[in-house]
């Protein structure tokens, strides 16, 4: 179960950068993006450098169903400027076409759980 898991997740980050690389990562603007991002020190751009450095180790859980949306949603976390972040990403579909979507970047309120650290 947990090979699968992994395996799943690999493909997930796999097809998510490589729609970030065709069409752009879209991030939800939200006021707890916004001052995670300031408070770590980072630009729009470099929240999605450090999306595209995620790996399979970085993994925490999913795919889970969103509750407000279709498609489903993986949760990765990463420690960026001495700090636990958590990041909730997507690939949604809207029409025909698929979109990288960033829905949570924020600091952690509680510890993350990485399955394959």
């Amino acid at each position: 179960m947990v090979e699968l898991s992994q395996l799943n997740s690999a493909l997930f980050l796999k097809e998510f950068k490589q729609l970030v690389q065709e069409g752009g990562l879209y991030v939800v603007n939200r006021l707890d993006h916004q001052k995670s991002l300031a408070d770590l020190g980072l630009t729009k751009e470099a929240c999605k450098v450090e999306i595209l450095g995620l790996s399979v180790t970085d993994y925490c859980k999913g795919p889970q169903p969103d509750k407000d949306r279709p498609d489903d949603i993986w949760v990765f976390g990463k420690e960026i400027a001495e700090r636990e972040v958590y990041i909730k990403l997507k690939i949604a579909q809207i029409g025909s076409h698929k979109i990288a979507k960033c829905i949570s970047f924020h600091t952690t309120e509680q510890p993350l759980y990485y399955p394959f650290k």
